[in-house]
């Protein structure tokens, strides 16, 4: 949590789960009533005792819409969601989450009908395409997993059955072809048959069904090249085809942009206005500055597509991680990932723009396996929220062309630089993170970007590492705040790992 320098510690961080808003009709307390929440939410329906409990909607400042039942202040029970962009979820609802069954149309005419969880796909449910195609089977956190990886992980296949020196009637078992295809699954009547696992001599993977020593039914084969393809076979062949992924993907199916050039990804978070806890002032005008450094040459004239800004009501939970998975995980083993995030903090997370005084905290731990998944050589967090030294772990900071031979230096110092994840906090996991209003910054995020702008080069050579940035941060931070208030860096990375540059015709 972010606190006005002025207050006391004790008060800085106080968290207030009672909702923040304005009743325009009704007492708000029984009956029904209208309230306008600070931003700009609006709502309508019944209350019990002071909660929103029955039937009521609200109407959110970005256009999206809920109608539907609530239970003590949240989404629960049948309702349906409008989303601005078009989509509508009709079905279930926990703790303002999809949970349960629903369908989710698109404007597009796609059509999931089937299970939801935590507000995504999971479980069994379809896919109805607009183009007549269907995928049908497991879901996992919106991905399509087939129904035949059902039962199909295997921990230890040493432990199977030996099928070669054995009759395996029945039940699972493991059994090595004379080509050396060493398959792992069902047995009917001695014979490999049903959900199996086939690793092949060439290094393809197939998993699915089988049947006559060969590919039968519905399964993906996983090609040594990185391709990927999902289908119905017969005697090993392919005969209808159910998905194709031709691009290497991230463990968490998104695909990786290679590229022999170096390449920035970064999402910035700023929140100031919340629902259900104190309004911030400059929170949002931090991650803005920010933004429009690393949009700047000085920190590396990111195009729009390797940068995503998310201010207050955008700033959800689930928007945050998507954004995550979205962005940082294109990267290849040449880029830089940055995540900034700005806004309260309790120990261990981050709070998002929906989170309640319960649900919807951004644990640390998230970001960490998030930032882990990246394939980028070089990755930076940059919090200034309170207690985010409680992010602390074991490794963060494109190329272009044709903008100056500074700004060329600068993506070269990241050839140059080891790499790594390095964690820049705004305090220690015990301390609070300050705002104030002589700066109208926080304390950190005001001196963070004077930093990368070029205070920080304390060598002069026109290069920012992590290191001379965290160096100018913690001097400052610690003398504006009278000891108050300690920066950490933390992570294993190269100290020497670039964060901003100097132009040429800058005043010195």
């Amino acid at each position: 949590m972010r606190a006005i320098l002025s207050l006391s510690a004790a008060l800085a961080c106080f968290v207030s789960v009672k909702a923040q808003y304005q009743c325009i009709k009704g007492n708000c307390w029984n009956g029904y009533s209208e309230c306008v929440y600070p931003s700009g939410a609006r709502f309508a329906g019944n209350f019990v005792d002071g909660k929103i409990h029955g039937e009521g909607s609200i109407t959110f400042s970005n256009g999206d819409r809920y109608v539907g039942h609530w239970k003590d202040h949240y989404r629960e029970g049948q309702g349906q969601f409008f989303f601005a962009d078009g989509r509508v979820y009709k079905g279930s609802f926990v703790r303002n989450r999809f949970h349960g069954q629903g369908v989710l149309t698109w404007p597009n005419g796609d059509r999931y009908e089937g299970a939801f969880a935590d507000g995504y796909r999971h479980g069994t449910g379809t896919l109805y395409q607009a183009d007549g195609n269907t995928l049908s089977g497991l879901w996992e956190q919106d991905c399509y997993r087939p129904e035949w990886h059902k039962g199909m992980i295997v921990s230890d296949t040493t432990k199977l059955r030996n099928c070669n020196v054995v009759y395996c009637a029945d039940g699972v078992g493991r059994y090595v072809f004379k080509d050396g295809s060493r398959y792992y699954g069902l047995f009917v009547k001695g014979f490999p048959q049903g959900q199996g696992l086939t690793l092949y001599p060439s290094g393809d993977r197939y998993e699915g069904e089988w049947r006559n020593n060969a590919p039968h039914g519905k399964g993906v084969m996983y090609y040594k090249s990185g391709k990927v393809l999902g289908a119905v076979w017969e005697n090993g062949k392919a005969v209808r085809q159910l998905f194709y992924e031709s691009e290497h993907f991230s463990r968490n199916g998104v695909a990786i942009e290679y590229s022999n050039e170096v390449r920035i990804w970064a999402v910035l978070i700023g929140v100031a206005q919340y629902n259900h806890m104190p309004t911030l002032r400059y929170t949002d005008d931090d991650a803005y500055q920010l933004f429009a450094f690393l949009k700047s040459p000085e920190g590396g004239a990111l195009p729009d597509n390797q940068i995503q800004l998310l201010i207050d009501e955008d700033a959800t939970r689930k928007n945050i991680l998507d954004a995550m998975r979205m962005v940082l995980l294109r990267a290849d083993d040449n880029d830089v990932v940055i995540f900034y995030f700005s806004g309260h903090g309790l120990q261990g997370c981050f709070l998002p723009f929906d989170y309640d005084g319960l649900q919807n905290k951004l644990g640390h731990q998230e970001v960490r396996e998030l930032l882990l998944a990246s394939r980028a050589k070089h990755k930076v967090v940059l919090a200034d929220a309170c207690h985010a030294g409680s992010l602390q772990s074991p490794a963060l900071a494109a190329r272009a062309t044709n903008i100056g031979a500074t700004l060329q230096a600068y993506y070269e110092a990241f050839d140059n630089s080891e790499g790594g994840l390095a964690l820049l906090l705004s305090s220690k996991g015990e301390e609070y993170s300050l705002e104030d209003g002589g700066l109208r910054s926080g304390v950190f995020s005001h001196f963070l970007i004077r930093g990368l702008k070029g205070e920080a080069d304390k060598d002069r050579n026109r290069i920012v590492t992590i290191q001379e940035l965290y160096d100018f941060v913690y001097g400052h931070v610690r003398r504006y705040t009278a000891g108050v208030q300690s920066p950490v860096l933390s992570g294993q990375f190269d100290s020497n790992m670039p964060v901003g540059i100097v132009r040429l015709e800058a005043n010195r």
